[in-house]
């Protein structure tokens, strides 16, 4: 059965970060005053929880990995980006992310000791291959500015797995009896006309009457030709108006409910459905998919397992002394050039 548990991935990342370029301005421009001298909180804790200690060099991994994850998605430049009428910025959210998922991360190891949970050898030469991996790829000048060593990478590569041990561990007796008729999945496809014209702003205007005719005729040639056709889905890509359904794996009461006879078909029936605001018309591919039906069971399965740990870990959260370092934990930040680049005026002068 697939597992989801809490995995992040974040250090799967290689570091390569660089410190970046300058930004032009008309009266202000960004010079370099000078890295900012990170040896003397290297050794630091940021946050401590309970008796576990998250140093500096430990949260600048998961920050980093954070950092190249979202600029490779988002590209750079995207950390002052303002979400909400407070002003809070993107790299603030994500920054409060990560250190929510490290405490996360030391919490649930903490109750490792408790259940007796242990990496066994075969786990520990896992998390090993995985720091040698890393630190094969990752910039030595990355590093080297943030003080990581192997020991910190092996740390949270160890601290990952473990976590994760102790999520299969504690939802390994969630109720898992979900039996394949409860979810049972058809594969449908459809082919819809609109009885509608819409605008660019979305604004609506139906049909004239001769447009209606000529969509309704439109509408029963196809139901015809789907009776007789092998490939409905190429039909219905090239006609259809609406794709929402085009190609769908569907259990009982997945449809919305003017559409939900639809799932009344079997392996090779079409039916029309009509309805306010169009024509629909189904192919049945399969009345039962198999392998869809397993994946939708073990979807619920692990929904139900992270349901369960959601409040087991909640006591655990609720129990737990979190202390910050607030003066580090202030100075982090997650545009790598608000920490190397300081904004001067013309004349050179720190704003």
């Amino acid at each position: 059965m697939k597992k989801r548990g809490i995995a992040f991935g974040l250090l799967l990342c290689v570091l390569v970060m660089g410190i970046g370029g300058c930004k032009k301005g008309t009266d202000e421009t960004l010079k370099p005053t000078g890295m900012p001298d990170r040896s003397k909180y290297m050794d630091e804790a940021v946050v401590t929880v309970d008796d576990a200690e998250i140093g500096y060099r430990e949260a600048m991994l998961y920050l980093q990995a954070a950092k190249q994850e979202y600029e490779s998605a988002y590209g750079e430049g995207i950390w002052q980006y303002m979400l909400d009428a407070e002003g809070t910025t993107l790299g603030e959210r994500v920054k409060n992310q990560t250190l929510e998922q490290v405490i996360y991360v030391k919490i649930v190891c903490a109750q490792a000791k408790k259940l007796g949970i242990e990496l066994d050898s075969e786990e520990k030469s896992r998390v090993a291959e995985r720091t040698e991996a890393y630190m094969g790829q990752a910039e030595y000048s990355t590093l080297a500015l943030y003080g990581i060593a192997r020991k910190d990478v092996e740390q949270v590569y160890a601290d990952t797995a473990l976590a994760q041990k102790v999520y299969d561990s504690v939802t390994l007796n969630v109720d898992t009896d979900i039996s394949n008729a409860e979810v049972a999945q058809k594969h449908l496809q459809s082919l819809v006309l609109k009885n509608y014209h819409e605008d660019e702003l979305g604004n609506r205007t139906p049909l004239t009457v001769q447009e209606l005719i000529a969509t309704l005729d439109r509408f029963d040639s196809f139901y015809e030709e789907a009776k007789e056709t092998k490939d409905f889905y190429s039909l219905a890509y090239a006609n259809t108006e609406d794709k929402t359904f085009l190609d769908v794996m569907v259990g009982d009461g997945d449809l919305p409910a003017e559409l939900r006879d639809a799932y009344s078909l079997e392996t090779g029936e079409s039916m029309q459905i009509r309805t306010d605001n169009g024509y629909y018309l189904f192919y049945c591919v399969s009345g039962y998919d198999e392998d869809a039906t397993i994946a939708k069971k073990e979807e619920l399965i692990a929904l139900r397992q992270e349901e369960a740990f959601k409040k087991l870990y909640e006591e655990w959260r609720s129990a737990a002394e979190v202390t910050m370092n607030e003066e580090i934990w202030e100075i982090i930040d997650m545009d790598l050039e608000a920490e190397s680049w300081e904004i001067t005026d013309k004349n050179g002068d720190v704003l």
